[in-house]
Order: structure tokens, then C-alpha cells, then sequence
């Protein structure tokens, strides 16, 4: 699978039924299997998240032809932990693109499809001329950890991070300045 055969589009309205049965194949697949990113025990995220999310503008898909590989959501939205951390170049919420629910389908899983998200997310983050990328990713997401790593994002260490009503907390800061 070549990059010149994926598409990464926003969301529109009519593709939110897709959407929501991508996140949820890829919710059940991590239930049945190890859950490092924990969103099934939180059932993360949940269909009107997903919803607002496409209103928004905020999803975009990967396409493998007229399948959906992979999803992940860009908006400048933060947690406090992120007002506190010690980046490693100063920027405004406006000025910092936020990567949130990064997931790629069981099938197309191994097949490069994060690296194009990651690809297409700093594309889109140069072209609105904004200065970094951050992102955060639960302690226990190995392979997440290991993706960001390699790819060039610079870890800030363990953070405690508050998402409301989730009992998970503790996660990994990164950053990817522009």
C-alpha cells in the first residue's frame, strides 16, 4: 500500500455514519485485544463526540480507495496540562495543532497508514502556517509511544492529565515543532 493510493480528507456530514462504525470496529478490536490507548474501557470516543467532531471540521479519514483506513481528529483543543507543560517552543492555542483519537483499522493496521496521518497532519499544520504539533498519549499505549518516537516527536516525559471522567491519567506530552 503506496501513499499515492490513500486520500486524507475532512470528514463531511454524510460520512458520519462511516465514521462512527470505523471508531467503533477499532473501540471492539482494542477491546478484544490489548487495549493500550483504553478506549474501550471508556468507550472513547463516544458517537456524539464523533458527532461534533465532523460538524466541526475536525475529522479527517484516511481513504484506501472508498474505505476508510484510518481517522484522527485536528483542532487546537487542550487539556490544562498542556497550558502547564514546558514545550519546547512557545505557541498559542492558535498557533499549535492538537492531534486527538488517532486510529487505524485492524486491517489496515501495519501498513503505514499512521505515518500517512502523520504525514497529511503536519502537511495541513505548515499550509494554515501554524508552529507545532502536540499531542498526548496514554502511559500504557506502547506502540503509540513507539510511533510518535521514531517519527521525530520530541517526548516531555509523563504527565498527569485530567480528561473529566476517565480514570486514566497518567500520559506522555509530545511535541513536534514545525
Amino acid at each position: 500500500m503506496t501513499s499515492m493510493n490513500l486520500l486524507f480528507r475532512q470528514a463531511r456530514s454524510g460520512d458520519s455514519h462511516r465514521v462512527q462504525q470505523s471508531y467503533r470496529t477499532i473501540i471492539d478490536h482494542l477491546g478484544a485485544t490489548i487495549d493500550y490507548p483504553r478506549w474501550h474501557q471508556v468507550n472513547h470516543p463516544a458517537p456524539d463526540l464523533i458527532a461534533s467532531w465532523i460538524g466541526a471540521g475536525e475529522l479527517y479519514m484516511v481513504l484506501y480507495g472508498a474505505e476508510i483506513a484510518g481517522v484522527v481528529v485536528l483542532n487546537h483543543d487542550s487539556v490544562a496540562a498542556y497550558r502547564t507543560a514546558t514545550w519546547e517552543i512557545n505557541a498559542t492555542s492558535e498557533e499549535a495543532l492538537v492531534v486527538h483519537a488517532l486510529g487505524v483499522l485492524p486491517e489496515y493496521q501495519g501498513k503505514g497508514i499512521a505515518r500517512f496521518i502523520l504525514d497529511s497532519t503536519i502537511a495541513h499544520a505548515r499550509a494554515q502556517g501554524l508552529k507545532t504539533i502536540r499531542l498526548d498519549v496514554y502511559v500504557e499505549n506502547t506502540p503509540a509511544l513507539k510511533l510518535y518516537t521514531d517519527y521525530g516527536f520530541r517526548d516531555l516525559g509523563c504527565h498527569t492529565v485530567d480528561y473529566g471522567n476517565y480514570d486514566l491519567t497518567q500520559f506522555h506530552l509530545f511535541e513536534y515543532v514545525l
